[in-house]
């Protein structure tokens, strides 16, 4: 008779407990990105990263250029359950070139640079810092501008033996004053320059702090504060900055994790499957 109660009871337990409904869009791989969701979700911890749900129960989690291949991913419902599994990432492979020869001076910047890069450290670091509960990123984005690739996300150059900082956009060339368009809905939260490396620089926020950049602009037509739509002219592209020729950088960051902005194309509802929590 006990034995029937215990049984009763576990079967009970396990009516009462929800089916899990998460569902996961986009490829877990370096420099990519994925969206959770469910109604349920609270928020999700990688590593030692935490990303918020909104309140739908949808939240976004990046993968830098160099994320470790195996990370524990817990998950907060808003019922109170946890649930902790490890997560795998694919790997990606980079661009790297490596350049001999060169003068010193096209190796490292000059002592007398260093104070204008900080400034431009301190100020583009800030861009990216905003978080706002907009919907700019729940669709996928425009292309902001229409042209070759000249440049490639997480491309690395060994000059001179020495490696540099991995390239953090995507690079696509165009004419000078070609119309860069903002690929969603957002915030700007930066439009200044020109600094030393970037030149004239717009930042936008779309929401969960997602943020795209825009660089080595020849002209910028936005504020800061200012509200852009999805397709509105936001600056016109140049060569400004450390740039050999007019193109645009384009660059994204979420939650202080830079990654390959060409994600952000195709990805919202695409490539979606359940998952075990």
């Amino acid at each position: 008779m006990q034995c029937r109660v215990i049984y009763l009871m576990i079967c009970s337990l396990l009516a009462a407990a929800p089916a899990s409904a998460l569902t996961m869009c986009g490829m877990p791989q370096q420099g990519g990105l994925v969206r959770l969701s469910d109604k349920n979700l609270e928020k999700v911890q990688l590593g030692e990263k935490i990303y918020k749900a909104d309140a739908t129960g949808d939240l976004i989690i990046a993968f830098g250029r160099d994320a470790a291949r195996v990370q524990s991913r817990t998950i907060y419902y808003k019922d109170g359950s946890v649930r902790t599994r490890n997560l795998q990432i694919a790997e990606t492979k980079w661009d790297v070139q490596e350049i001999n020869g060169l003068p010193s001076s096209k190796v490292a910047p000059a002592k007398t640079d260093w104070s204008a890069i900080k400034k431009e450290q301190k100020e583009v670091g800030a861009g990216l810092t905003v978080f706002s509960t907009d919907g700019g990123w729940k669709a996928d984005m425009l292309k902001p501008a229409e042209g070759r690739t000249s440049g490639n996300f997480g491309g690395q150059r060994i000059m001179n033996g020495q490696k540099k900082n991995p390239h953090q956009g995507w690079d696509i060339a165009v004419p000078e004053g070609t119309e860069i368009k903002a690929p969603a809905d957002g915030t700007v939260t930066l439009s200044s320059g020109p600094y030393f490396y970037s030149g004239n620089v717009i930042i936008l926020e779309h929401g969960q702090n997602l943020s795209t950049v825009y660089a080595h602009l020849q002209k910028l037509l936005v504020k800061k504060g200012d509200k852009v739509q999805k397709g509105q002219v936001i600056g016109l592209a140049g060569k400004t900055g450390r740039a050999t020729g007019s193109h645009l950088h384009w660059g994204a960051s979420l939650n202080g994790v830079r990654f390959d902005a060409r994600n952000l194309l195709n990805f919202y509802d695409k490539n979606c499957k359940k998952l075990e929590d």
